[in-house]
């Protein structure tokens, strides 16, 4: 069973903020954050068309993605034990997952003539985001800190995204959704080997 570094420890009964770790949290994030990208031009490029002129600015949006995962990852490593690369395919394709119902709730908004990027449609959209997140971490953890930071990252990956997908106007969106299941299991693997690093350099 692997080991784990928390982001927060218990001082005299009160969370305190190991800031080591957090640090490398985010340098972990950033890997993923940057892996995550890159995989989701290429799934771009391959579908619709190349933009990768505007990875750079692509970043602003998926290096506090990555963040999230790999401290979404950290919580898992700590609950069960997750430290391999096929634990991190496998919490990437769980995220993945925790995204359908907030599409499918937002594309049949579309269908029903209804604008889903205004307030309701969006607020109903992160709200089914965050309770598919939500209950991914209890099925997997049965620990509510867990799954309230799979809530989290759930929630932070559709605004990532620029919310749920339109999967109903065409099928190039349609694919483009179901090439988010490579970006996610990349950037599960990468938290889970920039994470396996980290610790080794610790060591």
């Amino acid at each position: 069973m692997c080991g784990s570094t928390v982001a927060l420890a218990t001082t005299g009964g009160r969370p305190a903020v190991n800031l080591p770790a957090l640090w490398r949290v985010v340098i972990q994030g950033t890997i993923v954050g940057l892996v995550g990208a890159v995989s989701f031009a290429t799934v771009h490029a391959a579908l619709i068309l190349p933009i990768w002129g505007r990875l750079p600015g692509g970043l602003i949006q998926a290096i506090p993605v990555g963040i999230a995962f790999a401290w979404a990852f950290e919580d898992l490593a700590r609950a069960r034990g997750w430290c391999t690369a096929a634990h991190g395919a496998t919490f990437g394709a769980v995220m993945f997952v925790a995204l359908v119902p907030a599409t499918a709730f937002s594309n049949a908004l579309r269908l029903a003539g209804i604008h889903a990027g205004e307030w309701p449609g969006t607020i109903g959209s992160l709200a089914l985001a965050a309770a598919a997140g939500w209950s991914a971490g209890w099925i997997l953890t049965q620990e509510r800190r867990a799954s309230w930071t799979l809530a989290a990252t759930t929630v932070v990956l559709t605004t990532g995204a620029s919310g749920p997908i339109p999967v109903v106007n065409g099928a190039r969106a349609a694919w483009l959704f179901v090439g988010f299941i490579p970006v996610c299991v990349s950037a599960g693997t990468a938290a889970a080997l920039a994470r396996r690093v980290a610790r080794r350099d610790v060591r």
